[in-house]
This record gives C-alpha cells, structure tokens and sequence, in this order.
C-alpha cells in the first residue's frame, strides 16, 4: 500500500469516526445557572476549588416531584456534598441519611471550557418508602 493510499484512508476514518467532545480543565470560582439554564429548576450554583480539582457547596432550587402527589415542590439539592472534576469531567452519585429520610444526589457533566460547565443534576429522596425525585435535569453554568 502507498504512503499516499494510507493517508487517504486515516483521513476518511478519521471523518466518518464522530468527534469526541473534550473537557477542559476548570478556573476556580463559583459557577451559576440562571432560571432558563437549568430545567425545572430556578437557579443552581457551585464552587470550584484553587486547584480546579473538586466542586464543592452545590445549591440548586429545583422541581421535585413526590409519589402520589398531582404537584411539584422547590427543594435545595446538595449544598454539604463534593465532587471530583478529573480530566474536566465529574460525576458521581451521593448518598445522605438524616432523621429517617435517605437523599441520593447525582451530579455529573463536563467543562466545556476553562467557564462553562454542562451536566445533568439529579435528587431522589426517600421517606417512609415514598420517593421524591427531581429526575434528570440538564444545566448549563458559567462562571460569574
């Protein structure tokens, strides 16, 4: 095969492989999503650390729905937890037991660049066996 003949076919494998999004490493500071960029929720805010390794003191007024139940609530999600960001990407689920009530919170998304982080935020507490949940909720913040 040709040195010609090789180069063609790494450009035409490299054009029908689809792009991997690549995360970027994130500047310290805090982090918001304004009503608009976070679904069913109100706003949505997080810290990240000096050395761009964790996000931590996660605030988000949401939507939950509870089993049963024909309405939603605002809820606060997650403002003691604290996330990993590795290679620009956290995720993580977390799990918080107080006065009988079991709260999973899961966190997780990428930097899209050094200010911009998109992710999904979820909540499901458990009380008694009823569930409340906040379901999947997509957001974009930026730092402010």
């Amino acid at each position: 095969m040709s040195r010609s003949t090789v180069l063609a076919s790494v450009a035409a494998l490299a054009l029908a492989v689809p792009s991997i999004a690549l995360a970027a490493t994130p500047r310290a500071g805090t982090f918001k999503a304004p009503k608009g960029q976070i679904v069913r929720g109100y706003d949505l805010k997080f810290t990240v650390d000096r050395k761009g390794n964790r996000i931590k003191n996660v605030v988000a007024h949401v939507l939950e729905t509870c089993a049963g139940s024909s309405t939603s609530q605002i809820t606060t999600v997650g403002p003691g937890l604290t996330w990993k960001v590795k290679g620009g990407r956290f995720s993580g689920r977390k799990r918080e037991t107080a006065e009988g009530v079991t709260v999973y919170t899961t966190l997780k998304g990428r930097f899209t660049s050094a200010t911009t982080a998109k992710g999904i935020l979820r909540q499901e507490s458990i009380v008694a066996g009823s569930v409340c949940d906040t379901y999947e909720l997509k957001f974009t913040a930026k730092r402010r």
